[in-house]
């Protein structure tokens, strides 16, 4: 709860995301998921490599919006780090980002015109770490040593 506390000080964190609402929120107006809405559209094809290379994955899971294509523009994310789908669930967005969601999630989001990329649960906890120790490094004035595990990763496989 500490470290929510200390990130919800952060004005500039909050002024660049748009935070969804839980039924029973862990600090006033704070949500799991953002919604974010880009400057600029660029194509599913983009994001998705941009994604890749954010979360260092050779590959992501991908349902494509009923009427959708790989170059069918994104504008409006949704996303919610680890299991998503009861976050997401209704959000307006082009693009549903998370590390998993129930099949019928999936179906039900593309049935509505709405991508969905699924990276795998803890995939998506990961790419916030180097920011959090660089946010965490200013904050303690680099008093103290914040190490970023270089083995910890997905216990599942692709084989």
């Amino acid at each position: 709860m500490q470290v929510l506390a200390f990130l919800s000080q952060d004005r500039q964190l909050y002024q660049k995301t748009e935070i969804l609402s839980l039924e029973k929120p862990l600090l006033l107006h704070t949500g799991m998921g953002r919604l974010c809405t880009l400057d600029e559209s660029v194509s599913l094809a983009i994001m998705i490599e941009r994604i890749k290379t954010h979360l260092k994955l050779s590959h992501l899971r991908l349902a494509l919006g009923v009427g959708r294509t790989l170059e069918s523009q994104v504008k409006v994310v949704a996303l919610c780090a680890g299991s998503g789908g009861s976050v997401l669930q209704g959000v307006e967005a082009d693009l549903y980002l998370t590390g998993e969601m129930s099949h019928h999630d999936v179906l039900d989001a593309a049935s509505k015109g709405i991508n969905v990329i699924l990276c795998e649960h803890s995939n998506t906890e990961r790419g916030f770490l180097s920011e959090l120790q660089e946010m965490l490094g200013v904050h303690f004035e680099n008093k103290i040593n914040i190490i970023l595990s270089e083995t910890d990763r997905d216990p599942l496989r692709v084989v």
